[in-house]
């Protein structure tokens, strides 16, 4: 049992001890599949990576280079792109919608025949132009894509290189030409934009002074200012009314004083002496002593009264029938006094009614201020308004003049070009040891998968370790394989085949490449 045992182990040992060698023979049996598979997977990739269409790609660099200008300086005008850096994303972005445009890439391409001698129309060859160009943002010194770049590069394809250099350098000539007319053009446009609205605003100005001037003309004893203005106003007119109607009193006591003694005096120097005034004012003088003493139905009382009745009469028959121009000085004193004083009455009258007239004014003005105060309120916040978006305009034309300066100088934000658009020697499509190595990398795997598959699939009993798998016993000794005359023949045969073969489809791989590379 213990030796039966120790036989049965012995194969195992052996068996890992020669795993790679049976692995070799494995190949050696199944060499066909990899002589035919890898030389033809070999085979088929040299010829798909050389009777591929060739396209050259041709680049320029154009870099969004900041304003020479400090941006303290011109802080509103003059952008920080370090600061926004999605802005030069923006532009880039911008501009290519602007440049590719068919009515432009038509322009270059009655200049530069993109696809010389193809059966196209030249619209159609201006669209294969903008789907053969692509723009990429890339690091300005490496030129390698990077994405917060400001740098960008403009690749065309072409299958002829001199081709593709000559539209991409046109490409990079639009996108310069356009960057500077078009910031040019925005400038102008912004600046004239600005004096429009300024002088918009100028009109509005002017029409809002004008709408002030106006209602403070209308309105001058309402306006807030003229409040005061307004109290002080009634209160010296109360005041001054006060003392006008203080001297009308005056002025009238004074009338009444003077009529009386004009009443009592002769207009005339001859009946100055015997004259009915007189004797009038001695019976006023008893009645009046006799009505104290007396009651008014006293026969003393009566009698002086018919007595005054009848002088008074008397006295004007007499005044009618001596009527003449007055030459007695007193009479002419007394009426030239009284004269006066009407006249100042008459004065003063006329200053109480413009006094009255004044406080009703000023009291007006106090009663419709709240409502003159709104709409002036309204008018002034109008104007005000304007004048704040007129001076704030003018701040922005300021910084547009010295923008479009800028521009047209060329100082502020520019694209540059980096790096003009060249020949390029090697071509971009295809990738051609790629394809080769691809090839044969696929042509390795099919191959030792048919390998693999066809041994697992044999029947046959090869080896001591096949043997060993059915019987259960280690074998003693093995005897090689002893090919005969006929055997060697027939390899031979089949070695020479399969490298006639190789060569052959090597030479037609080969002549097919030469005559589309020609």
């Amino acid at each position: 049992m213990a030796e039966n045992r120790r036989v049965s182990e012995l194969p195992v040992q052996v068996g890992s001890r020669h795993a790679l060698s049976e692995y070799g023979k494995l190949l050696r049996r199944r060499w066909a599949y990899l002589a035919l598979i890898i030389p033809a997977s070999l085979l088929v990739s040299i010829y798909i990576a050389f009777v591929l269409p060739v396209s050259y790609r041709a680049s320029g660099t154009i870099m969004l280079e900041p304003s020479s200008i400090p941006t303290d300086m011109v802080s509103s005008t003059v952008r920080r792109l370090q600061d926004v850096p999605e802005y030069a994303q923006q532009e880039l972005e911008l501009v290519r919608r602007r440049v590719m445009t068919p009515d432009k890439l038509l322009q270059l391409v009655k200049e530069v025949d993109p696809y010389p001698g193809a059966p196209l129309t030249p619209e159609q060859k201006a669209e294969h132009v903008a789907e053969d160009t692509s723009v990429e943002r890339v690091d300005p010194i490496t030129l390698k894509p990077l994405d917060q770049s400001t740098a960008f590069s403009v690749y065309y394809d072409n299958p002829d290189p001199r081709i593709a250099a000559s539209v991409t350098s046109r490409l990079v000539a639009l996108y310069l030409t356009y960057n500077r007319t078009t910031r040019v053009e925005q400038a102008e446009a912004t600046y004239e934009f600005l004096q429009s609205q300024a002088k918009d605003l100028e009109v509005e100005m002017v029409t809002g002074e004008q709408k002030l001037a106006a209602f403070k003309a209308k309105n001058a004893n309402s306006l807030p200012e003229m409040q005061t203005h307004n109290l002080a106003g009634v209160d010296r007119a109360q005041h001054d009314l006060e003392e006008t109607q203080r001297e009308v009193l005056v002025a009238e006591e004074k009338e009444s004083q003077l009529q009386l003694q004009l009443n009592d005096l002769s207009p005339n120097l001859a009946s100055a002496v015997n004259d009915w005034r007189t004797q009038l004012a001695k019976l006023r003088s008893d009645l009046a002593e006799a009505e104290l003493k007396y009651t008014p139905a006293h026969p003393e009382v009566k009698r002086l009264r018919r007595a005054i009745a009848e002088m008074q009469a008397t006295g004007a028959v007499s005044m009618q029938k001596g009527a003449g121009p007055a030459d007695n000085p007193d009479y002419l004193s007394v009426q030239s006094q009284l004269e006066a004083t009407r006249r100042q009455l008459a004065t003063l009258h006329v200053d109480e009614a413009r006094e009255r007239n004044d406080i009703n004014r000023y009291e007006q003005g106090m009663a419709t201020a709240p409502n003159v105060d709104r709409e002036y309120t309204e008018l002034q916040r109008s104007y005000d308004n304007a004048r704040a978006r007129y001076e704030d305009l003018q701040s922005k034309m300021k910084n547009a003049a010295l923008a479009r300066t800028m521009e047209v100088q060329e100082r502020g934000e520019k694209f540059t070009l980096l790096q003009a658009p060249k020949p390029p020697r090697r071509p971009y499509y295809p990738n051609r040891i790629g394809i080769i190595l691809l090839g044969l990398v696929i042509g390795a795997g099919v191959a030792f998968a048919f390998v693999a598959a066809a041994d697992a699939g044999d029947p046959t009993v090869r080896g001591t370790l096949d043997l060993q798998e059915i019987i259960g016993t280690a074998a003693i000794g093995a005897i090689p394989t002893i090919l005969n005359p006929r055997d060697v023949r027939r390899r031979r045969l089949r070695w020479g085949s399969a490298a006639v073969a190789f060569a052959v489809a090597s030479f037609w791989v080969a002549a097919t490449v030469l005559l589309n590379h020609h």
